[in-house]
């Protein structure tokens, strides 16, 4: 029994786990940090495994402090590809089964977004879009591109990295274009119809009409039109500007004696000498939607391209049928919008099914974090509870174990050196040591990856001998393995320091 896991499953996912930052009841999220030792390959960090010791037992061992992710620190994110002169852009396809996978948009310098709707049949884009119009433009070059949104600058810092870029589907006018767009978009349009197979032989005239226009129904060409009666009987005509501009009839009779067309049905207003025309094939589209229509460009007999006059709506199936005076064999297909139409939902529509994460660790954050250490592992707490059994909900916590202690010969401790207790062999690895007195003979020791239990007791550390007692033991902040590790990455290693500030991006794909 095939079946598919969908883009829109995946973006649902993603919608689940972004909402639970912002929810009216939202779930507890915190970035947390760990592993101040090397790894064991030196810095070069492992691929991590999903096992209950690394994804449950070891995160906690090693964890070091973590801070509270909000709302503002979480973005939908989609892979970054900025515009490049001399690229070809992949078109949009409602029937491709890899858009997704390709670089069917494009980030500007300006840091606008556009989407590629059609690539000008797969030539290279060579001039940059621009401009935040709500509707569809063409650019010099062939190509046909949509304006989805901006790139705030306050995003940018957030969320822009060489990787991803944020995006995002508002839900109520922000006072930026990308509103605009999104209430312009038309319902299941079809925007783009490409020719799939240029045919030959069809009749084609553009130029000027005649001066002679006698009324709606009849117009005369310009005089190097043919010459041969029913040159163009069966093929379309298109006022393409001047007077009367946009509309399309079928071209019943023609007199080449007199350059005389007949047309069908009656143009609403009579075009005169201004107005330029098209003749070509007709182009008929049929489906379950109303309203699409469309003319075709067929110079040297061949179909070259086939240019929406009205996109129409409602269509979720379409078929082209191509004809015209003496051609054959010319085939196009419509390219159907997305529901809601192209820039209503710009986190559907270009595949917004990663979350990034972005949080700023500046200083000690309330005396949770240390500055003069490093860390290894990052990862997301879903739903801890503090070391008294309530929800965690504080901005940060410290996750360390405290010695207070007294007494110290020896000393300083070295960070990441190895301490043990003296009364039961309990040990744990040296995160930092915080002094009390000038003379630095007391002070809190704290400690991870505890083995055991320190008590009331002499320590010693393993590499500087230090041997102070122990009067008191403050464990984790947190309650050790309450919550959820929801996330866990393994990286080279992070050096902090009191001047310094970690920005952390993390990106979770579905």
């Amino acid at each position: 029994m095939p079946g598919v896991v969908t883009k829109r499953f995946r973006v649902h996912n993603a919608e689940q786990f972004h909402e639970a930052f912002s929810e009216a009841a939202d779930t507890k999220m915190y970035l947390f940090i760990a592993r101040i030792n090397s790894w064991d390959n030196g810095d070069t960090e492992p691929t991590p495994t999903d096992t209950v010791r690394e994804s449950y037992f070891e995160p906690w061992r090693q964890m070091i402090a973590a801070k509270r992710v909000t709302g503002s620190d979480v973005s939908f994110a989609i892979p970054r590809y900025n515009w490049t002169s001399g690229t070809v852009y992949t078109e949009y396809d409602d029937t491709d089964s890899t858009i997704y996978d390709n670089s069917f948009y494009v980030m500007t310098t300006d840091y606008n977004v556009y989407k590629c709707l059609f690539n000008n049949r797969g030539a290279t884009s060579t001039v940059k879009p621009t401009g935040t119009s709500t509707s569809i433009f063409s650019t010099s070059d062939g190509y046909k591109w949509k304006f989805m949104y901006s790139v705030s600058a306050a995003d940018t810092l957030k969320f822009v990295t060489s990787s991803y870029i944020p995006v995002k589907t508002l839900t109520s006018d922000d006072g930026t274009t990308q509103w605009d767009v999104q209430q312009a978009a038309t319902n299941n349009s079809i925007d783009i119809i490409d020719v799939t197979a240029n045919g030959s032989g069809y009749a084609y005239r553009a130029n000027t009409l005649s001066g002679g226009v006698t009324n709606s129904t009849v117009v005369i060409l310009d005089s190097g039109a043919s010459a041969v009666d029913d040159a163009y009987t069966g093929s379309a005509i298109y006022i393409s500007a001047g007077l009367g501009s946009g509309q399309l009839a079928n071209v019943t009779a023609y007199t080449g004696s007199s350059k005389t067309l007949t047309l069908a049905p009656a143009f609403s207003t009579t075009p005169n000498s201004t107005s330029s025309y098209h003749i070509g094939p007709k182009i008929l589209i049929t489906g379950d939607g109303t309203g699409a229509k469309a003319y075709a460009n067929a110079g040297g007999g061949q179909i070259s391209h086939i240019n929406m006059i009205n996109v129409g709506t409602g269509y979720s199936k379409a078929n082209v049928q191509v004809s015209g005076t003496g051609g054959t064999g010319g085939k196009g297909e419509a390219r159907l919008s997305p529901p809601g139409g192209h820039g209503s939902d710009p986190v559907n529509e270009l595949g917004g099914y990663n979350v990034m994460l972005n949080v700023r660790l500046e200083g000690t954050e309330g005396n949770n974090f240390p500055t003069n250490n490093d860390f290894r592992i990052i990862g997301i707490l879903k739903d801890p509870l503090t070391a008294n059994d309530i929800a965690a909900d504080a901005a940060a916590y410290d996750t360390t174990t405290k010695l207070t202690v007294t007494g110290i010969s020896g000393g300083p401790f070295f960070q990441d050196e190895v301490v043990t207790g003296t009364a039961n062999g309990a040990i744990g690895r040296v995160v930092e040591f915080a002094n009390t007195n000038s003379a630095g003979t007391a002070g809190v020791l704290k400690v991870i990856d505890v083995d055991g239990t320190f008590e009331a007791e002499t320590i010693t550390g393993n590499t500087t001998s230090a041997t102070p007692t122990v009067t008191t033991v403050a464990g984790s902040e947190l309650k050790p393995y309450s919550g959820d590790v929801i996330y866990r990455e393994n990286r080279s290693v992070t050096s902090r320091s009191a001047d310094q500030v970690e920005d952390i991006k993390i990106v979770v794909r579905y």
